[in-house]
């Protein structure tokens, strides 16, 4: 993984390997962001289902009825939910469940509107860097690091890190076990966020 410095636009290299090692890893959020999705083979969500209207006999159903369902306050128990989703996204009140659920049913297609389109954002530019080094541009890089942060998110929820403590651990399990491919991928992770920092910040 190469990416120039200086003043923008950047030029990003990165191995075959680590374009491969992306696109997985992305196979793997995207499901997490949106599980209604199906993703086909060039990475695009099938919404054809969405928009064919309503079912036969919705029309029946008492719009009344809906509505108040859609509006009651309902708190969702989230204590067998994912881990990575509970990173992903995180109780806005951690004190106040009803609250919590309030702010998510208001916010919740909004973040995973957002993460869906940093995901297709970034699958255009791995198809890109297949064919060589990729440029950068100043008001890419909130997406590269959203997506990067988000990917590394998840892979620290299936080693089981959520402090430096936990985080050693994971290390050294890694290091007994030779076949892992999830500890290198998120300390790779941690390298590309690190370099992207550094260069939006103008450092060498």
């Amino acid at each position: 993984m190469k990416m120039s410095t200086g003043q923008p636009p950047w030029s990003l290299e990165l191995e075959p390997e680590e374009t491969w090692l992306l696109g997985i890893l992305l196979d793997v959020y995207q499901p997490l962001v949106d599980p209604d999705d199906e993703v086909d083979s060039d990475g695009e969500a099938d919404r054809t289902e969405d928009l064919d209207g309503p079912e036969d006999g919705d029309a029946d159903d008492d719009c009344f009825d809906f509505w108040e369902s859609d509006l009651s306050p309902t708190v969702i128990d989230r204590d067998h939910e994912d881990p990575a989703l509970r990173r992903l996204f995180p109780d806005a009140y951690p004190d106040d469940a009803l609250a919590s659920a309030e702010f998510r049913r208001f916010t919740l297609a909004g973040q995973r509107r957002e993460r869906l389109d940093d995901i297709a954002f970034l699958r255009r530019a791995l198809d890109a860097l297949d064919e060589g080094p990729l440029i950068v541009q100043e008001s890419q890089i909130d997406q590269w690091l959203r997506v990067a942060n988000a990917l590394r998110l998840v892979l620290a929820s299936r080693l089981g890190i959520v402090d430096e403590i936990t985080a050693d651990q994971a290390e050294r399990t890694a290091e007994q076990d030779p076949s892992d491919i999830v500890h290198p991928a998120y300390e790779w992770l941690g390298v590309l966020i690190e370099i992207l920092i550094e260069v939006s910040w103008g450092q060498d």
